[in-house]
């Protein structure tokens, strides 16, 4: 099961600003979970969206997090 992380700790997670994680789930590159106000963006998808290329700077896979 995929960890759940939020817009902030996504944008940490990937080095890119909260605004351009924001702009991919606005633009549907990015699938999100919405639970009441928030929103959360699952590991799997943040690994699925670098495997399929959506524009952001994915972390080395080989990399320690």
């Amino acid at each position: 099961m995929s960890r759940l992380l939020s817009i902030s700790e996504t944008a940490k997670e990937l080095n890119v600003s909260r605004d351009t994680i924001r702009r991919l789930v606005d633009r549907k590159e990015l699938r999100a979970v919405r639970v009441s106000r928030r929103v959360l963006i699952p590991t799997s998808e943040i690994e699925r969206a670098c495997a399929h290329g959506v524009g952001i700077n994915c972390p080395d896979q080989n990399a320690n997090r």
